[in-house]
Formats: structure tokens, C-alpha cells, sequence
């Protein structure tokens, strides 16, 4: 019988097929008339055995006619426009088995169970909502100009709001999502759109239906992905002749995706025709399901449902053109909180908004659901509560080791009340089994002014540093350094430093600061012994080995389209890739506080991230700088190295510790991420999901003589006066099931003539942990 089927079905659809090339034809092939002539009715069902031509497949007609008319249908081409925007965003737990949920939410379960009766789950799994945010705008645009004012905001949540499962970050997960461009970007990849130009490379395209509705056509295309694993999507959109508008479209990632943590993304858009003739957004409701150990439908994870609402359109009502620019600054997490009268008064929940919170509201005071929040938050974050007010923290720095302290143990703790907490106070400790010293910083900073935005802050230091590890550092007041635990060859090459900084940064924007330190430090070698940083102040012979340094510091940070969350002293940014750059200066000052240099430092870095559609991602960074002064080694720009057997970014791999030392240098870092593109064609290795990446990195740099004059440090100037480089290819997405967080990178360098010390490797293996989807 299945044979048969088979075969019915084929010799059906060849008849199908005929009969859409014959009417093809019938139309004609000049394209310039797509939009006053009517499509055939057709109906094809069920994904085609193989993709179709252009000539052959009547749904190509159609694409043609989108891509034509996308800029009318593109709300941002209007000359005047205002409408109204209702936006909730939902995150929680999902699948959670019936027998666990008893055991959590004890008396509350009889409530939250009949509430889940009404939804789609099954009386073993059930759903427990986290946290709800509800936004309110009017939006007023002029040819793609903007002005967005919020009218009211409301957020709902099980644990201080703001704070666990990430919130700011997971309610990101879907931004406006425009299906007319080519390509949507989701988490940090990037999908190719199934209205895009470039779409039928990667789709296939049946048209199913056709319905006449007054003088004009409705037509039913459905999508599938040629390839499964790629980042595409699966769905349908229903289009109209005449105007080629899209009325509605749904789309929904497949079940053999390669991405990790993702169980499903879906995306449901609706349109609506104004008297105009050109069709808005009305309705979108997005959802991601993620997962740690499978896809399954069943697997207990957590979700992000956003749906919004956009509604009352007014066109062709000019204002003034001073208007469009006025912008209206949030400068606290409450300042558009309107309380319940004014959602009942002017928005119109859904019937599963409301009833999420009232969930959230009646489980708030549930302490075992509040004890399962604060132990997400503490992995999210990096921080444990010790008791209101302070957390100890981050778990992940604890452990280290180097040469000098042997096992290095440290704990920090800052002080924390909210995430918009004004004032943040952090202090750390270290003790080494090998030095028996103890080490330590002290940081404060404070939010002096929100508008304009401007942190003040100061720190103490007094902790061994490797000052080899990196050149360009925004940051003045405490490092951000990550430790490494497990290391190659001999580290004894860390310095002691005593630094004392004062902050000052200024936000003109939320994505463009001015950041102005003074810094007093004294630097001498950790390990005199093992490691010399000696060195003779010019025209003398006086060997000193210790330094002392006064500086101020000027740095300019532009980071456009960067996500900007938070309200307090301390912001955390999304994790879309973003420009970023910086230009630094240093100005050292003979004589002030015993500072024993005059010296000035220039430095500049750009990084850049090319989304190249569904090839993948290119991040490219450059950076450069010149010290233009006579300067010991422990102010001068050694060639960043990187002696642990794990991948640190804008480092090199097979360098040791100061093998280069420059006073000018450039260097720079190529990498591209496949995203799957290569190895999700390779069959039965697509199984495994893993993801391809190349890189390429170098570095070219000089030392004057004066500089090598002074030196009487254990290290011997050697500049890559040829270019260094390394390179090499990788692969990532490794682990088990739905969390892949692992990348292994294989690397080869160019040939060196010399360098201070052992030479490198010629190859070497390193390991990355950078969890994400």
C-alpha cells in the first residue's frame, strides 16, 4: 500500500507540475509586469522530492513580486507614521514533571495546576513562570526616523526583579524581527530570511493555495530548508497579489538544527491592511524553548515567550521636524512602573498574560521556588548570596596557578542589593601555597549622575599581575583578568604591583564614553630570583629594580549597536556581537608622587564583526600603539602571550611570555566562525553537530635603541621586526546532547628568526570553554 501511495502521490504531482510550467509560460517572462498580472491558482501539497527551477516552481513568480514591493510594505518607508506598541515578555521553567512540581511548589500546585489544564501540557508536565515584563509605547517615525516614548512599564517576577536566569539578557533573545530582510538575527547567529533575495539558494518554495477574495488573490507558500541543519526556517506565508504584501508568515526552526541549548525558535508575524493600501505588523509572538540534554518535546527546560501588539496606526500626520528628535532617556529601571489601574484602563491583556500574573503573583512568596531562582542566579552570575546586601564571588576565578604562588586560592565579595545598585563596593583575596603571601584589591564605584550617565570610582591594588598578557585595557581600576588553572612551561615572569587608581566616565550615549583616570603605581618583579626587571634611569649607571609610575589616562570607547542593560553603577551589555573602538592615551609625569618616567603612550583598537548571512561570522580586530618616550620594560608593550593550554582572545598561543617586546606594534586577528555551514554538508558527520572555524593572527612591532640602553632586566629585547603570525583552524560546538560549549583549536605559526628564550612550537593544540547556542 505505501508503494502505491508513493507513486500516486508522484504521478500527482507531476501532473501538478506540468500543469504550473504550462501556466508559467502563459504568463510570460517580463518580470516588470509581476505586479499587474494575477498568478494561476494552483494547489501542490506535501515538500517537494527535489528543488525546482526558477522556470519550473510558480511560487518563484510570487518571490520576485515581494522583493519588488518590500520597500512599500516597509513601514520606515512612510513619510508620517505613529502607532501605538504593546509588548510581554515571558520567562520560565517548562516540562517541569508533575511529581517534582508537588514536591516544589507544595499548596501551590492545585492552583498552578489548574491553570496549566488549560494550556496545551499534559497532565504529567507542567509550567512554572519566572519573571514578566510588560511595555507600553507610542512610536512616532519620519522616513526612518524615530522617536519611541514609554507610556508604562510593569515587571513581574518570582525573585528580585532583574536579577536570576539572566533576565535582560534572556528577554532579548527575539528583537524586532522584520521578515522582509534578508537576513534575522537571533541570539548571535544569523538566519537567512525565507522573503530573502538570496532565499531560494537555500529553501524550497511550494505554492499550495490560492484564494480569491474580492477583486485580489491570497496565496499560501510553504518553506522548507534545503539543508536541516542549517539556520533556517520551516513554515508558511500567505501573500497577496497587486501590492505583494505579506498578510501573515510563520516560521519555526527544525528539529535537526545545529545549534546548542535550542530546543526551538518560532516566529509568528500577522499584517493588516490600512486604508492606504500598504500592510503594518499588528500582531508577533515569538518563542525559544531551550534545553540542556536533548530536543526532545518533553525535555524539561526553560522558555521566552514575547508577543507584540502594535495597533491605532495614524499615517500622514506630519509633526514638527524638531519633534523626531527629541528623545526621551531612561535613566531608572522604575521610571515608567504604572500600577494595575493603568494596564486595566488602557491595554487589553491576553487571556495568558493575565493569567501568568497571577501565577507569578500567587508563587512569589514560595520559598522552595525562590530557593531554585537564587541557584540559576548563581550560575548565571558567578555570585552566591551570603545574606542581603553581599555575595561572595566569582566562583569561577577561584583556582588558579602559576610558578611563583603555586596553587592560588581566591575569594571575592561585592556588595549587592539590587542590579541597579549606585554604589558597588568589590574585594578579593589570594593566598598562594608556594609565596605564602597574601594578595588583595579594593574597588568602589558610584553612579554620580544619570543624565548625563557618569560612574565615578577608585581601587587599591596590591597583587602579583602578568603584564604580558595584554596591551589595550579600558579598565584602570581592578583587572578582569581570567585564571587558568592548568598552564605550559615556566610562569615566574609576574610582576608586583601596588596600584592606586581614581575613575571618572562619562557617557555622552549609552554606546559612546569618555573615560579619564589617574593611576600611581609602584611595579617590581614578583620573583627578583627567577625574574629580573632592573633597569638604569637614563645617562646614569644606577641600577634600580623597582619602578614608580604616575599616569593619566584619556580613553574614547565607541561601541555601536551594542545592547545596554541597567540602570545602577555597573551595566551589562548583550551578547550580539558589536563594533567596538578605542583610542587611548597615556601620559607619564617625571616627579609627581616620585614617578621616575616622563613618557607619553598612544593606542588605538578596532574590532569589527562581519555577518556574512549563512557563510557565518568574521570577527576582525586590529590594534596599534607607540610608546614615544625612553621606558623600562615593565611599561613597555611585550607581544601579549599565552602560556595556559586554553584560548584567550588577542593573545598568541605558541608565544612565551615577553619572547617579543616592542615600544611599536601592530597586531591584529582574522577569525571566522562557519556557524555549520561546511560541516553540516559532510554526511553522518553532520550528526554530530559540530561547527568549523578559521583564524589567522599577527603581530609586527619594533624597539628603539634608547630602550634597549636602560635595560638590565633579565630579557632580551627582541622585536617581530618580521611579521609573527599564527594560524590555523578549529573546531567548536562539542559536548554532549543539547549543550555543546567546547572548541578545540589546532595552530601553526610562521618561521622566527629569533626570539628571547625558548623558541615556540611550531604547532600546538588549545582548548575553549565559551558556552553559548
Amino acid at each position: 500500500m505505501m508503494k502505491k501511495y508513493k507513486i500516486g502521490f508522484l504521478f500527482t504531482f507531476l501532473i501538478l507540475l506540468f500543469h504550473a510550467q504550462t501556466k508559467i509560460k502563459e504568463i510570460g517572462n517580463d518580470d516588470r509586469k509581476t505586479k499587474q498580472k494575477d498568478l494561476q491558482e494552483i494547489r501542490i501539497t506535501g515538500k517537494p522530492k527535489k528543488s525546482l527551477s526558477k522556470k519550473e516552481n510558480p511560487a518563484y513568480k510570487i518571490l520576485q513580486g515581494i522583493w519588488k514591493n518590500k520597500e512599500r510594505n516597509n513601514i520606515q518607508s512612510l513619510d508620517f507614521y505613529d502607532y501605538r506598541k504593546y509588548t510581554s515578555v515571558n520567562i520560565g521553567l517548562n516540562n517541569i514533571d508533575s511529581t517534582v512540581a508537588k514536591k516544589i511548589l507544595g499548596n501551590d500546585y492545585a492552583t498552578l495546576r489548574k491553570a496549566s489544564r488549560e494550556g496545551d501540557q499534559t497532565e504529567e508536565k507542567i509550567t512554572i513562570p519566572i519573571f514578566l515584563n510588560e511595555l507600553s509605547e507610542r512610536i512616532y517615525g519620519h522616513k526612518g526616523e524615530e522617536r519611541t516614548d514609554i507610556e508604562g512599564e510593569r515587571k513581574s517576577g518570582l525573585n528580585e526583579v532583574g536579577r536570576g536566569f539572566g533576565v535582560e539578557r534572556f528577554s532579548q533573545t527575539f528583537t524586532t524581527v522584520n521578515p522582509y530582510e534578508d537576513d534575522i538575527k537571533i541570539l548571535d547567529k544569523t538566519f537567512v530570511s525565507p522573503l530573502s533575495s538570496r532565499g531560494y539558494g537555500v529553501y524550497n518554495y511550494i505554492l499550495k493555495d490560492s484564494i480569491s477574495e474580492g477583486d485580489q488573490k491570497m496565496y499560501t507558500i510553504h518553506f522548507f530548508p534545503k539543508n536541516p541543519e542549517d539556520l533556517l526556517f520551516q513554515g508558511h506565508f500567505n501573500v497577496v497579489d497587486k501590492a505583494f504584501a505579506i498578510t501573515e508568515i510563520l516560521m519555526k526552526t527544525t528539529k535537526q538544527i545545529n545549534m546548542s541549548l535550542v530546543r526551538d525558535l518560532s516566529i509568528e508575524k500577522y499584517y493588516s491592511e490600512t486604508n492606504d493600501g500598504v500592510y503594518l505588523p499588528e500582531k508577533s509572538i515569538y518563542e525559544g524553548n531551550f534545553t540542556l540534554l536533548s530536543k526532545r518535546k518533553d525535555e524539561t527546560g526553560a522558555y521566552v515567550k514575547k508577543e507584540v501588539n502594535e495597533y491605532e496606526y495614524q499615517l500622514n500626520q506630519p509633526k514638527e521636524p524638531s519633534f523626531y528628535k527629541e528623545k526621551i532617556v531612561q535613566t531608572r529601571s522604575d521610571q515608567f512602573e504604572k500600577n494595575d489601574e493603568y494596564w486595566q484602563k488602557h491595554i487589553e491583556l491576553s487571556k495568558n498574560t493575565q493569567e501568568t500574573l497571577q501565577l507569578i503573583r500567587g508563587l512569589k512568596s514560595n520559598a522552595r521556588v525562590h530557593g531554585i531562582t537564587s541557584v540559576v542566579n548563581v550560575f548565571s552570575t558567578g555570585y552566591l548570596d551570603l545574606f542581603k546586601g553581599l555575595q561572595a564571588g566569582s566562583i569561577w576565578n577561584t583556582v588558579s596557578n602559576n610558578d611563583v604562588e603555586g596553587l592560588r586560592l581566591r575569594m571575592g565579595f561585592r556588595t549587592f542589593m539590587t542590579e541597579d545598585d549606585k554604589f558597588r563596593l568589590t574585594f578579593y583575596g589570594a593566598y598562594g601555597n608556594r609565596d605564602h603571601k597574601f594578595k588583595y584589591g579594593v574597588e568602589g564605584i558610584y553612579l554620580l549622575s544619570s543624565q548625563p550617565r557618569i560612574v565615578i570610582g577608585a581601587s587599591h591594588l596590591r597583587d602579583n599581575l602578568q603584564l604580558s598578557g595584554k596591551l589595550l585595557d579600558p579598565n584602570d581600576l581592578l583587572p578582569r583578568n581570567k585564571t587558568s588553572f592548568i598552564t605550559r612551561g615556566k610562569n615566574y615572569d609576574l610582576s608586583n604591583v601596588m596600584r592606586n587608581a581614581v575613575n571618572f566616565d562619562l557617557a555622552f550615549d549609552k554606546n559612546l564614553h569618555l573615560n579619564i583616570s589617574g593611576v600611581h603605581q609602584q611595579i617590581q618583579s614578583a620573583d627578583s630570583n627567577a625574574f629580573s626587571m632592573d633597569y638604569v634611569l637614563p645617562n646614569t649607571t644606577e641600577i634600580h629594580n623597582k619602578l614608580t609610575d604616575f599616569t593619566t589616562n584619556m580613553t574614547l570607547i565607541y561601541t555601536p549597536g551594542r545592547n545596554v542593560y541597567g540602570y545602577g553603577a555597573e551595566q551589562k551589555f548583550g551578547k550580539l556581537p558589536f563594533t567596538t573602538i578605542m583610542l587611548k592615551y597615556t601620559k607619564g609625569y617625571k616627579g609627581i608622587l616620585n614617578s621616575d618616567f616622563d613618557y607619553n603612550k598612544l593606542q588605538l583598537s578596532v574590532e569589527k564583526n562581519f555577518f556574512l548571512s549563512n557563510f557565518g561570522l568574521l570577527n576582525a580586530s586590529v590594534e596599534m600603539g607607540k610608546i614615544f618616550n625612553t621606558v623600562p620594560i615593565s611599561l613597555l608593550s611585550p607581544v601579549p602571550a599565552n602560556q595556559s593550554i586554553s584560548v584567550v582572545s588577542k593573545t598568541f598561543s605558541l608565544l612565551n611570555y615577553y619572547n617579543f617586546v616592542t615600544d611599536t606594534y601592530i597586531m591584529g586577528n582574522l577569525e571566522h566562525h562557519f556557524n555549520g555551514f561546511i560541516l553540516n554538508r559532510i554526511p553522518l558527520l553532520n550528526k554530530l553537530k559540530l561547527r568549523s572555524f578559521i583564524f589567522y593572527r599577527f603581530a609586527y612591532g619594533s624597539i628603539s635603541q634608547n630602550n634597549i640602553d636602560i635595560n638590565r632586566s633579565s630579557i632580551m629585547y627582541t622585536a617581530p621586526n618580521k611579521m609573527y603570525s599564527e594560524y590555523g583552524f578549529g573546531i567548536e560546538n562539542i559536548g554532549y546532547g543539547n549543550i555543546r560549549p567546547f572548541r578545540v583549536d589546532f595552530i601553526w605559526r610562521s618561521k622566527v628568526d629569533e626570539v628571547f628564550g625558548i623558541t615556540p612550537p611550531n604547532f600546538g593544540v588549545r582548548f575553549g570553554f565559551s558556552p553559548g547556542f
